[in-house]
């Protein structure tokens, strides 16, 4: 379990420094290690030493094969790498066969990215990424096997390269380890690895090696509540998706904070208002609703507690709890 301190909150943009690939872990020292953590870190002095060529703050990543990376630009120097495009550490996203993860629980996912060309379209420099899902229960110090995102083994991480705008995608056949030195609200970690394009003998393919070290938590916006619908109780937690201050909490209900909502207790109601708390059920007839919600800051995001009613053909009861918010400013 990490602890989370209430001021850690966003990933700054970070520099990627490209090197030169070494090479990855061969065939025989995977099959060594099998499919359990190597608890003892044997076998991990290669990726500790790429580790240490990392400066505190900065990543690198190589890739080779049917994909290149260029070098040609950074993170740090071109204005498409804003936003989701920065290094980031962060709770597991979900979707297709990938884990699910929460900010105190994990499993955690690094993505790190580059710039490279594929020899489909030499021409053609994309922004490029390796991500890698770490295992439930992941601990620091431990080396783990890499594997595919829908072959992965509970206690292997799951890992895939791929290009900007699925340009292309290295997601089968991924063998290789990452070791992590540091894992808790930051993460240091180094890997290597190999993934094809498809499932046969034919099929293309890259090898890659990076590292990064001491990249910072990026806490997600988390909702955790009770949904009554006409006698019948849902509970759910899950990643609260968010954007200009309407906040996604599944089951088809939709919240719209005010403009320039900050610390306070704010009425719930149906209908639009600058002073007021706006909620929709897309998945429940109702006609009229009440309730409150409290935001309390956290940092530089905020918590918030609701209760709300409503009624007309369903009748629907819904309390909780939403944490980390970022919401817009004012």
């Amino acid at each position: 379990m990490i602890q989370l301190n209430s001021g850690l909150w966003r990933v700054g943009v970070l520099v990627a420094s490209l090197g030169l690939l070494a090479g990855c872990d061969d065939a025989s020292n995977a099959q060594q290690a099998g499919n359990e953590a190597d608890t003892s870190g044997a076998g991990s002095g290669e990726l500790a030493g790429l580790l240490e060529s990392v400066p505190s703050g900065e990543s690198t990543l190589s890739i080779s094969g049917a994909a290149t990376s260029t070098g040609e630009y950074t993170t740090a120097d071109d204005p498409r790498y804003g936003g989701v495009s920065n290094d980031n550490f962060r709770p597991a996203r979900g979707g297709g066969a990938s884990r699910r993860g929460s900010n105190a629980e994990g499993p955690y996912a690094i993505s790190i990215y580059t710039d490279a060309t594929h020899e489909d379209d030499p021409d053609n420099v994309v922004r490029a990424w390796v991500s890698l899902v770490l295992p439930e229960g992941a601990e620091a110090g431990n080396r783990y096997q890499v594997a595919s995102f829908s072959d992965a083994d509970d206690d292997q991480a799951q890992a895939h390269v791929r290009g900007d705008g699925m340009a292309w995608t290295f997601s089968r056949q991924v063998s290789g380890s990452v070791y992590l030195d540091e894992y808790g609200e930051h993460v240091s970690a180094a890997w290597q690895l190999e993934a094809a394009d498809g499932r046969g003998e034919d099929a293309s393919r890259v090898a890659s090696e990076g590292a990064v070290k001491d990249l910072p938590l990026t806490l997600q916006s988390e909702v955790d509540y009770e949904m009554t619908v006409n006698g019948e109780t849902e509970s759910r937690f899950a990643r609260a998706n968010s954007r200009d201050n309407m906040l996604n909490m599944g089951n088809g209900v939709y919240f719209y904070l005010p403009s320039g909502a900050s610390a306070g207790s704010y009425p719930v109601q149906a209908g639009r208002d600058d002073d007021a708390v706006r909620v929709r059920f897309t998945q429940h007839e109702v006609d009229e609703v009440s309730g409150e919600l409290t935001l309390v800051a956290n940092g530089e995001r905020f918590d918030a507690e609701f209760s709300i009613d409503a009624s007309g053909e369903d009748d629907v009861h819904l309390a909780g709890n939403l944490r980390w918010l970022a919401l817009e400013d004012e």
